[in-house]
């Protein structure tokens, strides 16, 4: 299993050294599929060491699930040259329909998972951003979610934004170490927390760090396979015994 995933590894970030050599040879831009956080914490440093102009954008900002766009150095990274397309899908709200029921719906379709960013649902309506090759489908084969009968219209509002939910934990550590983050985010103890960041449980910023004293700073991202994604808010503050004062966010 490891080597095959050191496969697909290798195979991702292949991918992504070739958008920028044919980038520099065509003279044009060259785009990725829709790329997960991690994928795109992976895909920043070779974008950056190809000395062309990039971006990555997923429809909105603030998207989770993002297109690698590599343009040529006379070009301008601008959102509107993206290959990405958003659809409005409309149903009866007294219908509770969830991202799992429209994901399967589009993936019953035949659309790959690679070929879909973020789905926002709300109360009667979704926003649905997607690869523009699999337009036709998206507003023309799709008039169900599930067993609810919807409406699907081009394009989304504007200015559209996550309405993301956290759950707080406050606690205080001893210093910002990943091993001490780990374990007041799971509520668990440090000898725990050493060995989920061993076993490569434990991203900090979206890659796998496997250092207990790993140092954090105020924004980081945790996540931990299992117990959800996490991010850390402290100004600094010290308690009386010289403790850091913190409060992480817990994505709902």
């Amino acid at each position: 299993m490891a080597d095959k995933a050191q496969k697909e590894l290798d195979y991702f970030l292949a991918r992504v050294r070739g958008l920028a050599v044919l980038c520099e040879q065509q003279g044009c831009p060259r785009f990725s599929d829709f790329l997960t956080e991690e994928q795109a914490a992976l895909a920043l440093p070779i974008a950056a060491r190809s000395r062309l102009p990039y971006r990555f954008w997923g429809g909105f900002e603030g998207a989770a699930r993002t297109i690698l766009g590599i343009f040529p150095d006379w070009m301008e990274p601008e959102t509107e040259s993206f290959p990405i397309v958003g659809a409005t899908f409309r149903f009866p709200a007294q219908f509770s329909l969830t991202h799992r029921d429209f994901l399967g719906s589009l993936m019953g379709q035949q659309i790959r998972r690679e070929m879909v960013g973020d789905i926002l649902v709300r109360e009667g309506e979704a926003f649905v951003f997607a690869d523009e090759r699999v337009e036709k489908v998206l507003f023309t084969q799709i008039d169900r979610i599930g067993r609810v009968g919807v409406r699907v219209e081009r394009g989304v509002p504007d200015g559209l934004q996550i309405e993301q939910k956290y759950r707080e934990i406050r606690g205080t550590l001893a210093s910002l170490r990943l091993d001490a983050a780990v374990a007041l985010c799971c509520g668990t103890g440090r000898e725990k927390a050493v060995s989920l960041i061993a076993a490569g449980l434990v991203q900090k910023n979206h890659q796998v760090i496997q250092s207990a004293s790993a140092q954090l700073a105020d924004g980081d991202i945790l996540t931990v396979r299992g117990s959800g994604k996490f991010r850390l808010e402290t100004d600094g503050t010290l308690t009386r015994k010289g403790r850091v004062s913190v409060r992480m966010l817990q994505y709902l």
